[in-house]
């Protein structure tokens, strides 16, 4: 099931928490360590530009959806380059005896580091601050696009240590919609990966739909296999099965 806030979300390669600005984040602590500004830009594109990209993954996710429509679903995602297999494990709150299975052969994953980080090559960086978030010292910048976009990242706070997006706040626009949300990365193992977006999408009659997605169990296979990416086959029932 793809509701249309998230097909409003795939068309802008857009992930979804209402957007408080990054620059009013708190600082609860002072870093030990700062760098300049310049110096966090440097490492920034560089840390884009080594990121690693695992070749296998699989992970899970919840869905939550209120407003023009109320729903929440959990997934269970398998890929290898372009081939995702979807299994849908629970509706409602209710668990599927048997996950409804969906596999694509040409799937770009919406959801990656390096697809969602504004560059400083498309995009100009406004210093806003140093500040301390759940322990990690961050660098926040305000972010506006060198040319017009239906998705743009306003805001981005990148980590100290790793000198990737922590957080990116974002707005955008498309299928009759207009969106403002955010989303957080973190490290898994060597990997970078999306942790948790929110986006709230108002309509063209004014109507607002908040939508959140949470990422967890994260596994990095060294391979899958190849029945993975198999179209799923019919269920065989009493009906059908009969001779």
């Amino acid at each position: 099931m793809i509701s249309r806030l998230g097909l409003f979300l795939l068309s802008v390669a857009a992930a979804l928490c209402m957007v408080t600005p990054l620059a009013a984040s708190r600082t609860d602590a002072q870093p030990a360590r700062q760098v300049g500004k310049g110096t966090v830009i440097e490492r920034y594109a560089d840390a884009l530009a080594a990121v690693a990209r695992p070749k296998n993954m699989v992970f899970e996710f919840t869905v939550e959806q209120s407003g023009a429509h109320n729903f929440d679903e959990t997934h269970r995602i398998y890929r290898s380059g372009l081939h995702e297999r979807d299994e849908t494990l629970a509706l409602a709150g209710t668990a599927l005896k048997i996950p409804i299975v969906r596999v694509a052969p040409d799937n770009a994953y919406k959801y990656d580091v390096l697809t969602l980080s504004p560059k400083p090559a498309e995009y100009v960086f406004t210093y806003s601050g140093v500040r301390v978030v759940n322990g990690r010292t961050v660098y926040a910048f305000r972010t506006k696009p060198v040319a017009q976009s239906s998705f743009a990242v306003s805001d981005v706070l990148i980590d100290g240590q790793r000198f990737l997006p922590l957080v990116i706040a974002f707005t955008s626009v498309g299928r009759g919609m207009k969106g403002k949300g955010r989303i957080t990365f973190g490290p898994s193992g060597p990997y970078w990966v999306a942790r948790d977006v929110s986006v709230a999408a108002t309509a063209a009659d004014g109507k607002e739909t908040r939508e959140r997605i949470v990422w967890s169990k994260y596994r990095f296979p060294d391979s899958l296999p190849a029945s993975t990416f198999s179209a799923p086959k019919p269920i065989a029932t009493e009906a059908s099965s009969a001779p």
